[in-house]
């Protein structure tokens, strides 16, 4: 299966894995930094990510029209420097207030339109590799090679994000408990119930540092927040990380997929015959896409809701809650 393969999809495929690390490392504790750094309610969070999400699979249709016109090349390049700029303003530790939500909304408006520009021109590339005839009997088991290393990168990620998240807090003298920061913000905005501040002061007795046992309540709520959003952000400084990963392997093996950078625009200049789809092919394929929509659309429904989100478009499945920060 490993053999006879062009250089090409090795590295695309690395490439790849790098992104969706990153990608999944960010999305394992992103439902949760809306709710711990900005108080926000779970149906609200949950809104919030389910647009992100549905943006995320539809705006590649756009990255298509694009790289039609100018290159698949160029807008894979485009779509790793558009992401990271996108999780470098998520990574930036701004607090909670107006001016940090109008910068993590502009990030994840540069996460999904890099997304889409990055995700579907790469597997085209990967296509394209198997175009010449001595490769073209080996595209099936190419894609799936290249599948595997898109899973790679997904199922490390929400163990990648649990470990950073617990390193950060023990660095505070703190652990992990997912009741602490709802409590915490309903007693920073006085809506707390006596019941509740028990139950909060008896968390905070389980910390392991004997200086956070004896803060007052006011400043362990605020300290615990802080700390909590500050590992958060680190989490978003590792996606950071594996798109330079990511990028460091597009372009130090860019000779072995380089001919394979090339659309029917550029491929009708230079010359070259490029096959064209039958109207029934078309239609095959267009059906195709619309039962996969179904799909995904029959999982979000279903299972989009009491803070579980379950994310699947036909390479890609991950769940997270309970897998993520909440194992902890």
């Amino acid at each position: 299966m490993f053999e006879g393969h062009p250089k090409g999809l090795w590295a695309l495929a690395l490439a790849n894995t790098g992104e969706r690390f990153g990608y999944y490392t960010m999305l394992a504790v992103f439902l949760f930094f809306l709710q711990d750094n900005f108080g926000f309610s779970m149906g609200t969070s949950s809104s919030i990510q389910a647009a992100f999400l549905g943006i995320v699979y539809f705006v590649p249709l756009f990255g298509g029209m694009l790289a039609d016109k100018f290159g698949f090349g160029k807008m894979v390049t485009s779509g790793i420097v558009i992401m990271f700029l996108g999780y470098l303003l998520l990574a930036l530790p701004l607090g909670k207030g107006a001016m940090a939500l109008g910068v993590m909304a502009l990030a994840l408006l540069f996460i999904c339109v890099g997304t889409g520009l990055f995700k579907g021109n790469l597997q085209v590339l990967v296509g394209n590799l198997y175009d010449e005839p001595k490769y073209s009997a080996k595209r099936d088991e190419g894609f799936s090679i290249f599948y595997m290393a898109i899973n790679i990168g997904a199922m490390f990620a929400p163990s990648a994000a649990t470990a950073i998240t617990n390193k950060f807090l023990a660095g505070d003298g703190l652990i992990y408990k997912a009741d602490i920061p709802a409590l915490a913000h309903q007693f920073m905005d006085g809506t707390i119930s006596a019941s509740n501040e028990s139950v909060l002061a008896g968390l905070q007795a389980v910390m392991p540092a004997a200086d956070v046992k004896a803060m007052p309540m006011a400043e362990f709520c605020s300290y615990y927040i802080d700390s909590l959003s500050g590992a958060y952000h680190m989490g978003f400084v590792v996606a950071c990380v594996s798109l330079v990963f990511s990028v460091a392997i597009y372009f130090a093996c860019r000779s072995w997929f380089k001919h394979a950078d090339v659309n029917t625009k550029q491929a009708a200049s230079a010359g070259v015959a490029t096959v064209e789809l039958t109207p029934k092919q078309t239609k095959d394929r267009i059906t195709a896409l619309c039962l996969v929509f179904a799909v995904v659309i029959f999982f979000w429904m279903a299972f989009h809701q009491n803070g579980l989100t379950l994310t699947f478009f036909a390479d890609e499945f991950t769940v997270k809650e309970a897998f993520g920060l909440q194992s902890m």
